[in-house]
């Protein structure tokens, strides 16, 4: 079975501080066969990988959402690790304003021995386009508002045809069996005097959705991709009632909440936190009414089938 696993390294906006490291979010993807993908890379993200338990080697795409240094100072630490560990594969590195990822790997004699390659993500306009697939998901991104360019990431599983054994079984065919090898094989079965169809007891899994909003202020083109998803991780560094234009084109709780809300989102994931928020157990207890709603702490796991 497929499964989404997405894992908080760093939860802080800015500065780091005693319990905060800076942004990054490692998500796999396995359905069998893993994928590995980092969303941002502060500072210390190669340490919080390390911590984390998670096999960095394995990670062969960067999604970077902006160019402050707490989203994107990590990448030399990650790139110059990858290459003590005798890394030879290109790593891949998407963002806004990409030849930026030269300029931020060129500044040390990196012992990295393999190639760093840039892709552009389009940071203008209105479309959702497509960054990143494969024969599994694909990675979705659109231009948001912070105060540099900046867009947004939702990876977007594929739907997948499956067995509905409840028709299945109300069709006359087994719970289990050679049958359904058969069935998958050649397209059809009979059983008994009735011809049983593959397309007669199949039906459509939808994909699950992922979205990661980056550093942004609500705002339509977000709105957008983050409707329906399963899982968002969510911009929320300001968790009073300041008008919005007071937050620098970030996020504040009450927005969060009126936004998903309307967008069906499933479950939402609060990260990127002011710093002056010093006690989680007063900013949970601002959540405990919104069971969907989690603060996200470093280190912090989160699963999807």
């Amino acid at each position: 079975m497929s499964k989404f696993t997405a894992t908080i390294l760093g939860t802080t906006a800015g500065m780091p501080t005693k319990q905060r490291g800076h942004t990054a979010i490692h998500i796999s993807y396995n359905d069998g066969e893993e994928t590995s993908l980092l969303f941002d890379c502060g500072e210390n993200t190669q340490r919080q990988l390390m911590v984390a338990g998670l096999n960095m080697m394995k990670i062969d795409n960067i999604f970077i959402t902006h160019w402050h240094g707490d989203h994107c100072l990590g990448l030399p630490g990650v790139v110059d690790t990858l290459g003590f560990e005798g890394r030879k594969k290109p790593l891949t590195v998407y963002a806004p304003e990409s030849w930026r990822v030269d300029d931020c790997l060129s500044f040390d004699h990196s012992m990295a021995d393999f190639k760093a390659v840039s892709r552009d993500v389009s940071y203008r306009g209105m479309r959702v386009r497509r960054t990143f697939k494969n024969k599994r998901f694909d990675i979705m991104t659109v231009p948001v508002k912070h105060s540099v360019p900046a867009v947004a990431y939702a990876i977007i599983e594929k739907d997948k045809s499956c067995i509905d054994l409840r028709k299945a079984i109300s069709l006359g065919m087994p719970e289990s069996g050679e049958l359904y090898g058969q069935l998958k094989k050649k397209g059809r079965v009979r059983v008994g005097k009735k011809k049983i169809t593959l397309k007669d007891i199949t039906m459509t899994k939808k994909g699950k959705k992922v979205v990661y909003s980056g550093d942004t202020e609500i705002c339509r083109n977000l709105r957008k991709l983050v409707h329906g998803a399963d899982l968002l991780i969510q911009d929320c560094t300001y968790f009073d009632e300041e008008r919005p234009e007071k937050h620098y084109k970030h996020a504040s709780l009450p927005e969060v909440i009126d936004m998903v809300q309307k967008e069906g989102v499933k479950k939402t994931i609060l990260t990127h936190i002011s710093r002056k928020y010093q006690d989680s157990d007063k900013l949970k207890e601002l959540i405990k009414d919104y069971p969907n709603i989690e603060l996200a702490e470093d280190f912090m796991k989160v699963e999807l089938q």
